[in-house]
C-alpha cells in the first residue's frame, strides 16, 4: 500500500534526485555515478511493477472471466519483453554500450514477433475462412 501512496511527482523527484546525484558524482570523476544511476533505475522499475500489480491482476481476472485469459497473458508477455528490453538497452547506452543496446532491442523485437505468431496465424486463418 505504501507504493500506491507515492504520487507521480514523488516518483519523478526520486528519478531527478538519482540523476542529479549521478551527474555530480560523474563530474567529480567518481565511478560511483554509474552505480547510483543503476540503483535509481532499478528503484523506479520496482516502484512501477509494484504500483501496477493490482490493476494488471484485475485485468487478467476480467479476461479470464471473458474467456480471453490466454490471449491477454500473451499480450502481457509481449509488453513485458518490450519494456524489459527497452530498460536493458537504455542501461547499456548509459554505460556507453550503444552496439549492445541495439542488439538487445533487436532481440526484443524478434521475441515479440515470435510471441505474436499465434495471433497472426489465427488472423490469417480467419481471413482464409472468410474468403472461402
Amino acid at each position: 500500500k505504501c507504493v500506491r501512496a507515492l504520487s507521480v511527482l514523488q516518483v519523478c523527484a526520486l528519478a531527478l534526485l538519482a540523476a542529479m546525484l549521478s551527474y555530480l558524482l560523474r563530474t567529480a570523476g567518481s565511478r560511483l555515478a554509474v552505480l547510483v544511476s543503476l540503483c535509481g533505475g532499478l528503484a523506479l522499475l520496482a516502484l512501477t511493477l509494484a504500483r501496477y500489480r493490482e490493476p494488471i491482476a484485475a485485468l487478467r481476472e476480467m479476461a479470464e472471466r471473458a474467456g480471453a485469459g490466454e490471449e491477454v497473458r500473451q499480450i502481457f508477455k509481449m509488453l513485458s519483453v518490450g519494456m524489459v528490453c527497452a530498460a536493458g538497452a537504455d542501461t547499456c547506452r548509459d554505460l556507453g554500450e550503444a552496439t549492445l543496446a541495439a542488439r538487445l532491442e533487436f532481440f526484443g523485437r524478434v521475441e515479440i514477433l515470435l510471441l505474436a505468431l499465434p495471433f497472426l496465424l489465427r488472423l490469417f486463418s480467419f481471413a482464409w475462412e472468410a474468403m472461402a
